[in-house]
């Protein structure tokens, strides 16, 4: 929210978040590598869990859309990353390689000014005010804007709940959509000024999807997945 701080500021936040997350996505990336694991940029989508918690993030997000609760702009970088870098690989692909053959250190190195390039049109933005004169003024059509774009999200998070299902069964779809009902209770008790029990109750929700679904699905959940047949 710009009416918080200058746009400098949450400029310099967000890239921030951007920076940051991508180094600790690389590091995680480099230290699974180094452990013997063949696994490449984007391997948090092959991972049950991940997709899940997804799922729950894009679930969220279009609650925020929707207007019943605000991001910080550390956040807004944080969950940038997340959700853009997977798809930038094909776009990147040169550099990840080289990455890949470095040493820890510039391996990071190397992601973190990936990351510097992702956050660069929004730092130059606020670095130079004026450019955001050439952007359309804002109004109501913009509060009717972004609620419209809640829908797609919504849409997204059922097509990973689905891809959640595929990946550990049913129980899996019925973990993420508790999960759901947990994080919408928590922002409802956000509204009403209970912060702390509204955080408390997000956390729980994304300890559930994590310990639920890093176990093995059996193998009545692997059939009912089996959606195909």
């Amino acid at each position: 929210n710009a009416n918080n701080g200058s746009p400098l500021k949450h400029g310099l936040v967000y890239s921030g978040g951007v920076v940051l997350s991508f180094i600790a996505v690389a590091g995680l990336l480099i230290f699974l590598q180094q452990a013997g694991q063949a696994i490449g940029w984007g391997f948090q989508l092959q991972t049950p869990w991940f997709v899940a918690l997804l799922a729950c993030l894009f679930f969220a997000l279009s609650l925020n859309l929707l207007g019943l609760f605000e991001l910080g702009s550390f956040f807004t970088g944080v969950l940038a990353t997340i959700v853009a870098s997977p798809c930038t690989a094909p776009f990147m692909g040169t550099a990840v390689g080289f990455a890949a053959s470095q040493p820890p250190v510039v391996a990071l190195l190397v992601f973190a000014f990936i990351g510097i390039g992702m956050a660069l049109p929004v730092l130059l933005l606020t670095l130079f005010p004026a450019g955001l004169r050439r952007l359309p003024k804002s109004g109501s059509w913009m509060i009717s804007l972004r609620q419209l774009l809640a829908f797609p999200l919504l849409a997204t998070a059922i097509w990973l709940l689905w891809v959640s299902g595929r990946q550990a069964g049913v129980d899996g779809m019925i973990t993420t959509l508790s999960a759901w009902l947990l994080i919408s209770f928590g922002v409802w008790l956000h509204g009403k000024g209970l912060k702390l029990v509204a955080g408390l109750i997000v956390i729980a929700a994304v300890a559930m999807v994590f310990i639920k679904l890093t176990e093995q699905p059996d193998a009545a959940n692997l059939k009912n997945a089996n959606f195909d047949r």
